[in-house]
């Protein structure tokens, strides 16, 4: 599928599956982010959220499906994660600031 010049990132038909296909953490997830949004991913635990942002930052390996950035499939052989990685990131829950400094000084 052709991406526009707006277009960053691309989940087409993105399948995980763990324990041998037993659990379908995303079942054909589609999405797409343009340049200048900001995107927020909410719903209830054990909804794949996490699963799905692991998957864009290559942490995890989709079963099936692809991760356009830029409009090319990052997804398999041949791809360089830690260089994708550089442009893409994450920001994940944690609780293990520091207490004595600030928001910025703990990033």
């Amino acid at each position: 599928m052709a991406t526009s010049n707006k277009e960053l990132i691309r989940v087409e038909h993105v399948v995980k599956e763990f324990d041998g296909g037993a659990v379908k953490a995303l079942n054909d997830c589609n999405l797409s982010i343009n340049r200048g949004e900001v995107v927020a991913i909410i719903g209830p635990s054990g909804s794949g959220k996490s699963t799905l942002l692991r998957c864009v930052n290559l942490l995890e390996t989709p079963s099936s499906g692809e991760i356009l950035y830029h409009g090319k499939n990052v997804v398999g052989r041949g791809v360089n994660a830690p260089e994708y990685r550089s442009h893409v990131g994450m920001v994940v829950q944690s609780f293990n600031l520091f207490n004595n400094m600030t928001v910025l000084e703990n990033c």
